[in-house]
């Protein structure tokens, strides 16, 4: 500032480095958007989605996830087996459980990636936020701003609504194509499916919404 003052507090804001939610934040966040997250205060441990094997090759026990409210709980909530953690939580570096850690140490490896993609958690988020579109917004470019704003708290500029819009023709065509495709991606999840919506519709636009939720925009902290 002028005279030597000190720097504004505009500046040092304008300044802040960015940095990733924590693993917990990124799952809250998609079943937040989604309108999937159960706001419940408190209670017993719950088990969300998890690879199918998991605990067997450490204990020979089996690990069954929750239905119903149990899988869209805060992740705060989630039951811990220290000898064998949730995956997903240590793909996104959540601090292991058996000792103290005083900060948890960020990384980016392919495996975040692909868990945001492939997860079942982030599927049936996108889904659920996909009929959720459908059923509050009339045309295309209102539906995409709509999401926008959901997911990343903007409008879309004009490029990254025509590569959408683009994105949403090229998924349409494929699922029309082949149903069974379609069938299998609104399989994914245990909610079900709203029976008025067309399903080649809702899967068209599911990887329209999971493109928005991957993108490092709407995992980080800014």
């Amino acid at each position: 500032t002028e005279g030597g003052g000190s720097i504004s507090t505009a500046y040092l804001f304008a300044r802040q480095a960015r940095f990733r939610l924590d693993a917990e934040f990124v799952r809250d966040t998609a079943l937040s958007v989604s309108n999937l997250l159960v706001p419940t205060v408190g209670g017993s441990s719950v088990k969300p989605y998890q690879p199918a094997g998991l605990w067997q090759e450490k204990s020979g026990s089996t690990y069954h996830p929750d239905k119903g409210e149990g899988l869209y709980r805060r992740s705060l909530y989630t039951f811990w087996k220290r000898t064998s953690p949730p995956p997903y939580m240590m793909i996104l570096d959540a601090a292991k459980g058996d000792v103290c850690v005083a900060r948890r140490r960020p990384t980016n490896t392919p495996l975040q990636s692909l868990v945001l993609l492939n997860d079942p958690q982030f599927v049936e988020a996108a889904r659920v936020l996909a009929e959720r579109i459908l059923t509050t917004d009339e045309d295309t470019a209102s539906r995409l701003e709509h999401l926008f704003r959901i997911v990343l708290n903007r409008v879309p500029r004009e490029e990254e609504a025509r590569g959408m819009e683009r994105l949403l023709d090229d998924m349409r065509t494929r699922y029309a194509e082949d149903s069974t495709v379609a069938q299998t991606l609104l399989g994914v999840g245990a909610r079900a499916l709203q029976s008025d919506l067309d399903p080649i519709e809702v899967a068209a636009w599911t990887p329209v919404v999971h493109v928005l939720m991957s993108l490092d925009e709407a995992v980080t902290l800014r």
